[in-house]
């Protein structure tokens, strides 16, 4: 099954200092961009990256289950950072399946 995930990273507001930012960084953030590597280097993570000026990513992964799905995402070191919205994915040729079923029906 194939997901298309958002992200958008939560604001950590503007009284965290320099060096708690950078702790951020190096504990949740860099880490979380290797585990996606090595997702994309298994075939799990199919496309996506993060948005240019923004702080927000899109991603399609593919999985074989919603359990799946939900315990790779909570594997990422930026779990608790990111507000995540995963939607499952009808493949091109179902839906054109479906639709010419339809269209027979309608007839």
């Amino acid at each position: 099954m194939q997901y298309l995930v958002t992200g958008e990273f939560v604001d950590p507001g503007p009284l965290l200092p320099p060096d708690q930012f950078a702790g951020m960084l190096r504990q949740a953030i860099l880490p979380s961009h290797d585990v996606l590597m090595n997702l994309k280097a298994e075939g799990k993570l199919l496309a996506g990256g993060y948005a240019a000026g923004e702080r927000a990513a899109a991603f399609i992964f593919d999985v074989d289950s919603n359990e799946e799905l939900d315990s790779l995402l909570q594997s990422l070191p930026f779990w608790g950072l990111v507000k995540m919205k995963a939607t499952p994915l009808q493949t091109i040729e179902g839906r054109r399946e479906g639709d010419r079923q339809l269209a027979e029906q309608l007839e």
